[in-house]
């Protein structure tokens, strides 16, 4: 297979996945049964939805963001949720490609994790422990198998003390109780240099939304932001990234 077919792969495996994390997320949060099976419909009208209507993305546009049956407005927020997954599947195809396929498969599951808390905590501002826990035994598994298992509990150690602090000094108002579980899901995955980063980059783009939101009266102080709608960007930077952004901050701030 060639590498441009595999990133060309790798763009629509995202859009599909995009697609179908969005019906995941929707139906965890609703608790609804057959979350694995049974078709998808309109959250309006509850009509079953054609094969032609769930096309990531073109349904969306053909259909300029309506129901085709009821009419009612489709947020933007379902495309969107897609295009991340095809930029993140042409990235991860093209960082991963050479990699064994085991070991590859593992680290696509790892980045499916962090785009579904993403989507969930970034839609209903709180993070499913039916999506954490099985996310954070993972990272741990990839630790050990990648020989770092010291350095993914230092960095899980780290995570979880940041939001734990925060979360017991403020009784909960600053961050919620699953931002701990975002935190130790990092760690294990990134290890602990690696985790430092992600969490000054998340702070970093969390300052960025909030200051036009704070400034145009959208929020104000006391106003919650989901903090997975950060953490998660800032974990797929370093994971992506990492190593050569943290030489870069060695060669500009430390020689």
């Amino acid at each position: 297979m060639s590498e441009t077919f595999a990133l060309i792969c790798g763009g629509i495996g995202g859009a599909l996945l995009g697609s179908f994390t969005t019906m995941l997320v929707w139906r965890l949060h609703n608790d609804e049964t057959g979350i694995w099976t049974g078709r998808s419909k309109c959250p309006e009208c509850k009509k079953t939805l054609s094969a032609l209507e769930l096309i990531p993305l073109i349904s969306w546009l053909v259909q300029r963001g309506t129901c085709k049956n009821c009419g009612k407005k489709i947020s933007a927020f379902y495309p969107l949720v897609e295009i991340v997954f095809v930029i993140s599947g042409i990235i991860f195809v093209q960082f991963f490609y050479s990699e064994i396929w085991w070991y590859m498969g593992l680290k696509l599951i790892l980045v499916f994790f962090a785009l579904i808390l993403w989507v969930y905590d970034t839609k209903f501002f709180e993070v499913d422990r039916r999506i954490s826990w099985p996310a954070i035994l993972l990272a741990l598994l990839l630790a050990f198998v990648e020989g770092g298992t010291q350095s993914a509990l230092i960095g899980g150690l780290i995570g979880f003390s940041l939001f734990a602090v925060q979360y017991f000094y403020s009784r909960g108002r600053w961050v919620g109780a699953g931002d701990m579980e975002l935190g130790i899901f990092m760690g294990l995955a990134l290890g602990w240099e690696k985790t430092i980063g992600a969490l000054f980059i998340a702070y970093i783009l969390g300052t960025i939304i909030a200051l036009p939101l704070l400034l145009l009266k959208k929020k104000n102080m006391k106003s919650p932001l989901p903090m997975g709608a950060f953490l998660m960007p800032a974990f797929l930077i370093m994971l992506h990234s990492g190593d050569q952004i943290i030489e870069w901050y060695i060669n500009f701030f430390i020689f």
